[in-house]
């Protein structure tokens, strides 16, 4: 009994580490008068890639100093090494070429407020409304269950992903709608989904993630 509990406890200590180790990098893509630029960024070598905001905001998490920031915008393609930079203001020419990149105090002490929702981790899989429209499904159960092989979708509506390494490999998804927890993927109306994107690495949403996330964007949430 003693040796189960101290396993789970240090299990438990174990996620709660690995969470609390991670370090957002905020950062802030605008042209010389600091209005924000919408564009497509990625770690070169990795799987991590994220998308500015009109307002130029973007985030990633655990950079190293030796990661470089692939930038996408209209036909340019841009390049920014981390170094020992903790945030990057970086700014653009009128010509979309490199201005300047400075390490900002206040995006520093903005903490993850860039990184959540923005940073796009490895993914497992992806539905959209067209594919929706285009088979006919009814429910997003069904469309799911179709479209993605390594999920187990109960009556009620938990989701487990497949493979992901979890407290007893059974930790149900956390399931986002919009920005807010869901509780079931019954609970929402297939023919409102834009998109749903399964996230087998649920770091930035700490112990809750542990077992992968579901993360559904309706198309009036798309809109904003």
């Amino acid at each position: 009994m003693k040796r189960g509990l101290f396993f789970t406890l240090s299990m438990l200590l174990s996620v709660a580490v690995a969470v609390a180790e991670t370090v957002p990098f905020n950062g802030l893509l605008c042209d010389i008068d600091g209005l924000g630029i919408k564009a497509q960024l990625s770690i070169k070598g990795s799987d991590k890639r994220t998308v500015s905001g009109k307002d130029g905001k973007f985030g990633f998490t655990n950079l190293k100093a030796g990661d470089v920031i692939e930038i996408r915008y209209k036909r340019s393609r841009l390049e920014v090494a981390v170094e020992a930079r903790r945030s990057a203001k970086i700014v653009l020419t009128e010509d979309y070429k490199l201005h300047s990149v400075t390490d900002e105090q206040s995006l520093v002490d903005a903490g993850e407020e860039y990184v959540t929702r923005r940073e796009l981790p490895t993914k497992g899989g992806v539905l959209t409304a067209e594919m929706i429209e285009r088979e006919g499904f009814s429910n997003l159960a069904d469309a799911l269950r179709a479209k993605a092989a390594s999920l187990v979708i109960d009556g009620a509506g938990n989701v487990t992903i497949r493979g992901v390494n979890s407290i007893g490999n059974h930790a149900p998804a956390l399931i986002v709608c919009d920005g807010m927890e869901v509780g079931s993927i019954n609970a929402i109306n297939i023919y409102d989904v834009a998109s749903v994107e399964i996230q087998r690495d649920g770091t930035l949403y700490g112990f809750r993630g542990v077992g992968g996330v579901i993360v559904i964007k309706t198309k009036s949430g798309a809109k904003r």
